[in-house]
């Protein structure tokens, strides 16, 4: 697929729902009640768990980052010269997803930011006719190390619903 076309970018969009979808599925299957995208927030996904506070998730996918070992945190939008992706966001939680979408880092922001200030990571900008960014390459391995942040399985949206099924449903 060429780059910087409106069919290219239709699947990127296409990608990015199904990962929230997927990350969404993973909150409501502990319980949640999971708005996806709705109007006027700066977010992606806003959690309602049962009994708690509300918070949001910002969710992020790096396809690349099984094969190459590190998770890309944007840090700014080069043509703007403005602060975006982590440095940028305004949720409470941010939630990388990893390759195939079979699992993601999930961490407080707060928590988040101050990690990847606390080392020297290597930033590099994105060279494709149609990149715009500039980011931190943290290694995944490193990331595993930290308090804080969790490591999560994520379900297809195939095993949600065969759950849901089996929750209401049960076998005599």
């Amino acid at each position: 697929m060429l780059q910087n076309t409106p069919e290219q970018f239709a699947q990127q969009l296409r990608d990015g729902h199904f990962n929230e979808l997927r990350v969404a599925l993973y909150f409501m299957l502990q319980g949640a009640f999971v708005r996806i995208g709705y109007t006027g927030q700066n977010y992606d996904l806003h959690v309602l768990p049962t009994g708690g506070r509300s918070f949001s998730v910002e969710v992020k996918w790096d396809k690349r980052a099984k094969d190459t070992g590190n998770l890309y945190f944007e840090i700014e939008n080069t043509h703007r010269q403005q602060p975006s992706g982590i440095t940028a966001t305004q949720a409470d939680y941010w939630c990388h997803v990893l390759g195939d979408g079979q699992e993601a880092l999930l961490a407080p922001v707060r928590q988040l930011k101050a990690l990847l200030r606390s080392r020297h990571f290597r930033t590099i900008t994105t060279h494709a006719a149609d990149s715009n960014s500039r980011g931190l390459l943290v290694p995944i391995a490193w990331l595993q190390t930290q308090s804080g942040i969790a490591w999560i399985e994520l379900p297809t949206v195939e095993a949600f619903f065969g759950k849901l099924f089996r929750d209401t449903h049960p076998r005599n």
